[in-house]
């Protein structure tokens, strides 16, 4: 477990100064310096690039999470992997600029009456697309090169600063609403040029091709893995990025950018799940290539407890203080408030199972995954079209919770039924109980000036939540992380 929790540090602590520059990003630019038609306007292009990317990847991806240890071998370049890589992707890609131009014309003039920004700057999407996908296949093989870490610097913290430099930038009015969307996307995509300048930095691009590697059984099993993660990853490019398109098409731009930004907040419970998932996800794959089946229940329940301490303390670090999030982003933004909460409680619902989706995807049962995907996708569709007539964006994400709550249940009855391993210990139970012993004290205080009531009210929850977890040993892990900040501090006053 020690690479595990080493990496999953590094990239937390990435994650998290992104947050912090994403939080400002969104609570102060955002709502004072730009319409909600814009920020809906950048989340939509986002959702259509990372939809599209997914599907333009031709399943390579998941090829490359499955079947990339076969390959591995430094001396000999990996075999040529990369280079096929390159190949499909390009290929997909091909297609995606077919679709695009004979689809094109129909998503610009649904989108004219509610959503003509969008309209305006559909054809951003694609570079957005090409670099998305380039981004994700090579941060996915640099993943299973046993660098997570680099791959979360990237996403989570280059990306928003440099979102927040151009943010900043129009905000003194040195450039214009046309250049502020184009400087937004050259942000988005320069995270993939970045990742593919250090591999090669590193000798890692590596596009000797290597086809008398790939035997008949082999190459049958890519296809067959291929057409699988098609599918997977259309599905999954739907359930993440649906919702803002739904309420685009019901709703308008302005209030899918009140969804955007509501979502970032509740979003932020999932953030440290990212790269404990990715190392956790390629010591499953190699744990399932020698049948280490008590390594990955090992792997399973711990990722279990620990992910559900972080979702719990920051579902109520966020929650505690929601009444303060709403005072930062304005009037406008007022409906947001329950948007966090169904986000925030989703986000904990994925938390909680731990690494499940990486157990079932790696072993012989993934395409299994198919099924409970399209499960999900119905039970999104159906919920955001009964609820958001009713609830509007509230609907939206009560619906998505909904989704991703079945979801996980489903998943977690499979993998008892056929490995009978389940994550769950009474040390879980210690978990729900030291956050509300928590919130409640926390919510003792009475409402003071903004700012130093959010830094008491989050401090008492930290001091509370942490005491009790600690105190408890709810977590091996969380535990020796504690003694080695406090020896560390203690040999550094010495």
């Amino acid at each position: 477990m020690g690479i595990i929790i080493k990496q999953s540090i590094k990239g937390t602590i990435w994650s998290y100064l992104g947050v912090v520059v994403g939080f400002v990003t969104t609570a102060y630019l955002y709502p004072n310096f730009l319409t909600p038609e814009i920020v809906g306007l950048f989340g939509l292009l986002l959702s259509y690039a990372l939809l599209f990317a997914q599907i333009s990847s031709l399943g390579i991806n998941g090829v490359t999470n499955r079947l990339f240890p076969y390959f591995r071998n430094e001396k000999t370049g990996h075999n040529g992997y990369l280079f096929i890589a390159f190949i499909v992707a390009a290929v997909g890609f091909i297609f995606f600029l077919i679709t695009y131009y004979l689809f094109s014309p129909w998503l610009i003039r649904s989108n004219v009456e509610k959503s003509k920004l969008f309209a305006d700057y559909a054809y951003l999407l694609i570079p957005l697309t090409l670099f998305s996908m380039l981004f994700t296949l090579l941060d996915v093989y640099n993943k299973l090169l046993y660098n997570t870490v680099f791959g979360t610097f990237l996403q989570e913290f280059l990306q928003r600063v440099l979102i927040f430099g151009v943010v900043a930038v129009y905000a003194l009015e040195l450039i214009n609403i046309n250049m502020l969307v184009l400087f937004f996307v050259a942000a988005i995509c320069a995270k993939a040029v970045v990742i593919l300048i250090h591999l090669y930095s590193q000798g890692k691009l590596n596009l000797k091709p290597n086809f008398g590697f790939v035997s008949k059984e082999l190459h049958k099993e890519m296809i067959s893995v291929a057409i699988y993660s098609i599918l997977v990853g259309a599905g999954y490019g739907l359930v993440f990025n649906i919702d803002k398109i739904i309420i685009n098409q019901m709703m308008g731009l302005k209030v899918t950018g009140v969804y955007t930004i509501a979502f970032f907040f509740g979003s932020l419970v999932l953030i440290p799940s990212r790269p404990l998932l990715r190392i956790s996800g390629s010591l499953i794959a190699e744990a399932w290539k020698r049948e280490d089946k008590k390594y990955i229940f090992d792997i399973y329940r711990r990722s279990s407890i620990n992910q559900l301490i972080i979702a719990a303390f920051l579902f109520g670090g966020i929650w505690i203080n929601i009444d303060n999030i709403l005072t930062i982003l304005g009037p406008e933004y007022t409906e947001s408030k329950w948007v966090i909460f169904f986000i925030g409680l989703g986000s904990l619902s994925n938390m909680s199972i731990g690494a499940n989706g990486q157990v079932i995807g790696y072993s012989k049962y993934y395409k299994i995954s198919l099924y409970f995907l399209l499960v999900l996708i119905l039970l999104v569709v159906i919920s955001m079209v009964i609820f958001i007539p009713v609830w509007g964006i509230v609907g939206a994400a009560a619906g998505m919770a909904v989704a991703f709550i079945a979801n996980n249940l489903m998943k977690y009855y499979f993998l008892y039924k056929k490995f009978n391993m389940q994550p769950f210990t009474f040390k879980t139970l210690l978990v729900p109980f030291a956050f509300i012993v928590a919130y409640f004290t926390g919510n003792l205080l009475c409402q003071q000036q903004l700012i130093i009531d959010i830094l008491i009210r989050s401090t008492i929850f930290t001091v509370v939540f942490s005491g009790l977890v600690i105190g408890l040993n709810i977590s091996d892990e969380v535990n020796k992380i504690y003694v080695l900040t406090i020896t560390t501090v203690k040999n550094y006053f010495s």
